[in-house]
């Protein structure tokens, strides 16, 4: 568009972060959940880079509506996390802010054009993020307001609305060339999102059907039996590390110098925070393989066939049979994973004030498809004279099937949300 003017703004001169809407409330004494229902729908937003920053929804009247904000962008002064929250959302104390739009016309103008708070947001992201200078040793602070900001704009007579008057000429922002760059994003990122998708559901069709003939034999055979979770593994407690995170040398990418991953209470990421190096102090000697981990707070289990180390409120659990752990592969080891997942977290009991102690874990049960085998074979477990196996192909299979009706659930109902 010819009459498009891209005008520089330092973000100071746009915005002012404000925290005096920060809850002065500990996260642990939120009743915090994951999904958003009639009792919670009150977003609460961090420092992270997950979900626009959202941890979870806390009770609709647990804060003052004084507190709860819409439609606005949130920062972090410490990663440089921006988002565009489009629902009801307090933010948590500590590096998180809230930037409140200076100009009372701009601020009408992006009201009524939501779209261009995604815009200016996720070029925020891109002036914060670029440098990868700014994180716990250097927080960005008071540093964002003297960084420019390039802006479409279109020059106005004095007599329309305008935002901006330079020298008598006026200007606005272009929201209308803002939706269509917004539009186009959006339907390049849904067609190379629904792409990988595809990528992906093809990927686990052609691994099942490795173990299709096996699955098929083995299911004729089963045997479902019932465990203690106490009988299959021996929890160990975390907290590996007593060092702070902030004081850790470490990168939110896997590469070939930070290669060990460091598995936290997260949900997302296979329960991984962040990476180390091999060779840090902290993870001398304890370096492990491969195995399960799950977290006490909110029973987050997950399997890993990489070296990874624990941090925080997260526990081992090794296998007490080596049979069985020879026979663990990826697919078995994220089965496990999953139904763990389910007993601890379907009761919603757990949480920041009633953490999973070693007790409540070991009485509860777990129900796996075994085969009953001869003892002459490389059997798990025996019970009265009978001698059993995990069924290794049927799991791998029921795994590989569901990861292929989740990829093409993706590709139904997938949109992208700016």
């Amino acid at each position: 568009m010819s009459d498009i003017i891209w005008k520089g703004f330092t973000i100071g001169s746009l915005f002012e972060r404000s925290t005096k809407l920060a809850l002065s409330i500990n996260q642990k004494d939120l009743n915090i959940v994951e999904k958003k229902d009639n009792n919670h729908n009150v977003a609460l937003i961090s420092a992270s880079s997950n979900g626009s920053g959202r941890v979870g929804y806390i009770e609709n009247d647990l804060v003052d509506s004084k507190l709860i904000s819409m439609n606005k962008i949130t920062f972090d002064d410490q990663w440089g996390y921006t988002f565009f929250q489009q629902e009801k959302f307090v933010i948590t104390g500590g590096h998180n802010a809230i930037l409140e739009v200076k100009n009372d016309n701009l601020k009408s103008l992006l009201d009524m054009n939501l779209k261009t708070y995604s815009f200016i947001s996720l070029l925020l992201n891109k002036i914060t993020k670029k440098s990868e200078i700014f994180g716990y040793g250097y927080k960005i602070n008071n540093k964002l307001d003297r960084e420019i900001i390039l802006l479409p704009c279109i020059e106005v007579s004095k007599e329309d609305e305008y935002v901006w008057n330079e020298n008598n000429h006026y200007y606005t922002l272009a929201v209308y060339y803002i939706n269509e760059l917004m539009n186009k994003a959006r339907e390049e990122k849904e067609k190379n999102t629904i792409r990988l998708y595809q990528a992906e559901r093809a990927k686990y069709e052609a691994e099942r059907a490795k173990y299709e003939a096996d699955y098929k034999n083995e299911k004729e055979e089963l045997i479902w039996k019932s465990f203690k979770l106490s009988d299959i593994f021996n929890n160990k407690t975390g907290r590996d590390s007593s060092i702070a995170q902030k004081n850790l040398t470490k990168s939110n990418i896997k590469d070939n110098e930070f290669k060990v991953s460091i598995v936290t209470e997260t949900s997302i990421n296979n329960g991984i925070g962040f990476y180390l190096r091999e060779n840090d102090p902290i993870l001398t000697g304890k370096i492990v393989d491969k195995g399960l981990t799950y977290g006490t707070q909110f029973g987050n289990a997950n399997y890993h066939n990489y070296k990874f180390f624990i941090i925080g409120n997260v526990n081992y659990l090794n296998f007490k049979s080596n049979t069985l752990y020879k026979l663990c592969n990826e697919y078995v080891g994220d089965y496990l994973a999953r139904i763990i997942s389910k007993i601890f977290k379907k009761s919603k009991l757990f949480g920041y004030v009633n953490k999973i102690d070693q007790d409540s874990f070991a009485r509860e049960l777990i129900l796996l498809p075994c085969l009953e085998v001869s003892k002459d074979d490389e059997y798990i477990w025996e019970d009265e004279g009978h001698f059993y196996t995990l069924a290794i192909n049927y799991i791998s299979y029921l795994y590989l099937n569901g990861r292929v009706i989740f990829n093409q659930k993706l590709i139904d109902k997938y949109t992208y949300e700016f």
